[in-house]
């Protein structure tokens, strides 16, 4: 029999109880890391509303960092009809690079569902596949540590538009702060950062709160998210 370790949170979804039809043995935790576990893979489950706000909020790559320190196999199943929020969105850009980012950054694979009948179906095609193996208890492993805070901090500075880990370090050297790099202007990105206009413009416009919070907040109006 197969075993998954599932959240408890995750109980109100229906995704266990459709598991448990399909003699999947289903255990429950509450868990630091993922919603379902089994051998070495964990699985992340967003409805794809919760996948756009998490998006926006910058929580999306704080918990692929985390999942995929802590598991040799990640994935993120996003359920829903995605393709009619993904048409609401005034900037499906930004969609499409974090889907970039996530899998070329932190080795997350992504995959769709429609609804919590296919997410069980894919979850469960998922543990019979040759990399896992049968009938080992399901490794559940705790938030993992990061090694230092500065890691933790070029973590968070990476995720930006156009920034990899040598000019997240850099900007953090010249504002100290993870804060300050979030607050400052785009003059003082591309010459005190010395990052260049054009992507410090491109980051500015990305962290622009006031210009995107309305716009996001009104997306997500339409979506049902607030």
């Amino acid at each position: 029999m197969i075993r998954i370790v599932a959240d408890e949170r995750e109980k109100a979804s229906g995704v266990p109880d459709h598991l448990k039809r399909m003699n999947v043995k289903v255990e429950f935790k509450m868990l630091d890391v993922a919603d379902y576990i089994f051998s070495e893979c964990a699985v992340e489950r967003k409805d794809a509303r919760d996948f756009i706000s998490s998006l926006f909020s910058g929580r999306l790559f704080d918990q692929a960092h985390r999942i995929s320190d802590a598991y040799k196999f990640s994935l993120m199943v996003v359920e829903g009809d995605f393709q009619s929020i993904l048409s609401e969105m005034r900037n499906p850009k930004a969609f499409w690079g974090a889907l970039i980012s996530l899998s070329l950054s932190y080795g997350l694979r992504i995959f769709f569902t429609q609804d919590t009948v296919q997410t069980a179906e894919f979850i469960y095609t998922l543990t019979r596949q040759a990399p896992f193996k049968r009938g080992v208890r399901p490794l559940v492993i705790g938030k993992p540590r990061m090694e230092s805070v500065m890691e933790a901090q070029i973590a968070v500075v990476e995720s930006l538009p156009g920034i990899g880990p040598v000019l997240a370090e850099r900007l953090l050297r010249q504002f100290g702060t993870v804060r300050k790099i979030f607050m400052a202007s785009a003059t003082e990105l591309a010459f005190k950062g010395r990052i260049g206009k054009a992507r410090a413009n491109k980051i500015f416009q990305f962290l622009d709160l006031p210009h995107k919070v309305a716009r996001v907040k009104s997306t997500q109006a339409r979506l049902g998210l607030g």
